[in-house]
């Protein structure tokens, strides 16, 4: 019997790429909401608006990276 996963083309190698973009993600919103925690932090801000911000550009900065990534063949 054949290795099934070569014929797909899954195998490690793929778990290992798509789990890395996973921490790749984690890791960008993560260091982006933190300097926006530290930005309201130091502003000494009621609500957390730089935060959310900050967040939020971490997101579609991760996001573009996941999408930049993928259409890499």
């Amino acid at each position: 019997m054949e290795d099934s996963n070569n014929d797909k083309g899954q195998g490690p190698g793929n778990f290992i790429k798509y789990s890395g973009i996973g921490f790749q993600m984690l890791a960008t919103i993560g260091v982006f909401a933190f300097i926006g925690y530290k930005i309201d932090d130091h502003q000494h801000n009621s609500k957390p608006i730089f935060t959310a911000i900050f967040s939020l550009a971490g997101v579609l900065l991760s996001l573009y990276q996941v999408v930049k990534q993928l259409n890499k063949k």
